[in-house]
């Protein structure tokens, strides 16, 4: 019954671990202010020591790594990416990309996102036979979130996400017609990541 029990506390900080990730990221990048009627009822998530507001944004895609110990196989790397948001063009624009300062490529067909950022955390089982206390991993999940918290505001999409909630209509929802930040778990459809080619 005891082994059964921490077990289960195991798996919910494995659990709590991924979403606490993902609430951070979410919390440093998303632009479009929560509805009124949402945001009254909202609760902030507490865990590993740092104050975020409380999401089921990513409760379907963490299905996976809620019981992480009845698994055969490790659960996949979660991921999520930052995505800039290409608005749809007017007929005499067109999106390019800057090469140089002196050469721009046509980016032909058209993209609706770009992938600013990415980030990953990954299950990993232990093969060292050592058991690692629980109150020990919890401990370094704090370290690891604050750094990641202070990461995520000196990176240079944090400027580019405040700059965009100051754009923000009286909604809360970015205009029309402008550029606009998405975050996603990561999927490969209509995505260019930085650094890769396209046709041209």
């Amino acid at each position: 019954m005891a082994q059964r029990s921490a077990i289960e506390k195991a798996d919910q900080v494995a659990h709590r671990f991924f979403l606490k990730f993902a609430l951070i990221v979410d919390n440093a990048r998303e632009t479009v202010e929560p509805l009124a009627h949402e945001s009254a009822t909202a609760r902030n998530d507490k865990w590993f020591n740092i104050e975020t507001p409380d999401s089921e944004k990513y409760s379907e895609q963490l299905r996976a790594y809620r019981y992480i110990s009845k698994l055969q196989s490790p659960p996949p790397p979660f991921e999520i990416q930052v995505l800039l948001t290409i608005p749809e063009l007017r007929n005499n624009q067109v999106l390019v990309f800057n090469v140089s300062p002196t050469s721009r490529v046509r980016m032909d067909p058209t993209i609706s996102h770009i992938v600013l950022e990415s980030w990953q955390l990954e299950f990993t089982p232990s093969s060292v036979g050592d058991d690692i206390r629980l109150a020990a991993v919890y401990k370094q999940g704090i370290t690891l979130y604050r750094s990641l918290f202070s990461l995520l505001r000196v990176l240079p999409a944090w400027r580019l996400c405040q700059k965009l909630r100051r754009r923000r209509t009286k909604h809360g929802l970015i205009p029309n017609g402008s550029l606009g930040i998405e975050i996603r778990v990561r999927t490969d459809t209509g995505v260019l990541r930085i650094g890769e080619y396209f046709s041209l």
